[in-house]
């Protein structure tokens, strides 16, 4: 067996391009992690059908991969265009309406109705990731009259932000409740939560799964200011953290976007929470076959500031290029890696006792088990970390620190396995027991190690009340 050659996440979304039982094959064997199934889009009975290609594509290639569902939230989005899509000029007139239309080069029909209320004369609209922006002239009944102030291609069903507009809505819809409901029937990993706000929206939602007897893996995306400054209490409520920088980007200045990033990343990394860096990361590669140079330069850029995972969407949903994008999203990753120097020592240096993500707390035994690997292997040359472990959690605090060897995950869930995915450098293996016979079997079995390689094993070893890992063994094969 071979690891991949990379050991950032990458997260593609499935769609009409990808679709296809060997293009999810292929995409798998390109380096894809996790499959991202954006349920904005597509009835449940499609859903199906993609979560079954997922399920089978891994199976075949005895690959793990992750399904994440993407809820669509409260997001305001356009409805259907006739053709699919239509271009906006600068300074042509064109009416935003809540009635019931199709849409064409005069009228855009709105997915809310209550759109109009939102908005007033001199408001600017952003639709498509802002990458469209429209004045409001006038509010009339269900219409909106809007001047072009930069224009482009608009295609069905595309986002609609308005800058500091007050929605006196739950960021949890019933829509959102009966995906769920749906992703846990077919055994999807992970949701990801769109417009948290707070965490009480988190808190929503992992109730609303437990009172169901099901666990599921949930990611926060951050994509409001809300979002930004209730972000501590919104990490500690959720399992992994996606940073959307399309609406974020919006709803704040554009500019102050990267340093927020790196900061973000930074505290979802000391809190050993997975984090994905997500939007128009290849975005080129939708239609073309070869990235920019400052898009390549973007997705090395997230993984130095100490990302999980990347995320690609429209560029493996709808482009012309799915497979080669996931290959060059690898091959970024490879590079980038093999550059950068283990974060360990600074990371360890800023995560003093009592402190996490600025809310203090007392240290717990795996934290030192985590900090006291990274010693060791600054010492000592270590070939894999062995990772056995209940609920992950283990192998995801090794992870925050971004080793340069592999971490070996050892889990009887296939559901932990999967939700592992997410994070960076970890490799789950589902066995039947996690005892240290077991997992050398299975690590020779498969020609991972050859005799006289060190590897590193943590271990839980019963003493006194403590439970857990808590025990570190360096040894020779």
């Amino acid at each position: 067996m071979r690891l991949p050659s990379h050991k950032t996440k990458i997260i593609a979304t499935i769609g009409p391009a990808s679709l296809k039982e060997r293009t999810i094959e292929a995409m798998i064997k390109a380096g894809m992690s996790v499959a991202r199934i954006n349920f904005a889009h597509g009835d449940e009975e499609q859903h199906a059908k993609t979560i079954e290609l997922i399920r089978k594509a891994s199976s075949r290639l005895n690959r793990p991969v992750a399904i994440l569902g993407d809820l669509p939230g409260v997001k305001i989005r356009v409805g259907e265009i006739a053709g699919g899509s239509v271009v906006l000029r600068r300074w042509q007139t064109i009416t935003l309406t809540t009635r019931d239309v199709v849409g064409n080069e005069a009228v855009i029909p709105i997915q809310f109705k209550d759109f109009p209320k939102l908005v007033s004369k001199g408001d600017v609209i952003y639709l498509s990731d802002g990458f469209i922006a429209l004045r409001v002239e006038k509010v009339e009944g269900q219409d909106v009259t809007c001047k072009v102030l930069v224009g482009g291609t608009l295609f069905s069903h595309k986002g609609i932000n308005i800058p500091n507009a007050r929605m006196a809505i739950d960021a949890i819809t019933e829509r959102d409740l009966g995906l769920i409901e749906f992703a846990i029937e077919h055994g999807v990993d992970a949701v990801g939560i769109s417009f948290v706000g707070s965490a009480y929206d988190v808190l929503k939602v992992r109730r609303f799964i437990e009172e169901r007897n099901a666990s599921m893996f949930i990611i926060s995306k951050i994509e409001r200011p809300d979002a930004v400054r209730n972000f501590d209490e919104i990490l500690n409520a959720s399992d992994g953290i996606m940073i959307a920088r399309g609406d974020l980007g919006v709803e704040m200045p554009i500019e102050k976007l990267p340093i927020l990033q790196k900061r973000l990343i930074h505290k979802a990394n000391c809190a050993g929470k997975p984090v994905i860096t997500a939007t128009q990361m290849l975005e080129s590669m939708t239609e073309e076959k070869l990235p920019t140079r400052a898009e390549v330069t973007d997705v090395a850029n997230a993984i130095l500031d100490g990302t999980d995972a990347v995320m690609l969407s429209e560029e493996t949903a709808v482009g012309k290029y799915p497979v080669d994008t996931v290959k060059m999203m690898a091959k970024i990753a490879k590079t980038t890696e093999a550059y950068r120097e283990s974060q360990w020592t600074s990371m360890m240096a800023e995560m003093k006792p009592g402190e996490r993500s600025g809310r203090a707390r007392r240290r717990t035994i795996k934290d030192a088990i985590a900090r006291s690997i990274m010693e060791a292997l600054n010492s000592i040359d270590v070939k894999y970390i062995l990772t056995p472990t209940r609920t992950g959690q283990t192998a995801r605090l090794i992870s925050r620190f971004k080793p340069r060897q592999w971490i070996l995950a050892f889990v009887t869930d296939e559901k932990v396995a999967n939700n592992l995915m997410f994070s960076y450098g970890v490799y789950p293996f589902v066995v039947s027991e996690t005892s240290e016979d077991e997992i050398l079997r299975v690590i020779k079995g498969l020609g991972l190690v050859r005799e006289n390689d060190t590897v590193l094993l943590t271990k839980g070893t019963p003493i006194g009340k403590t439970v857990g890992t808590n025990t570190i063994r360096i040894f020779s094969v």
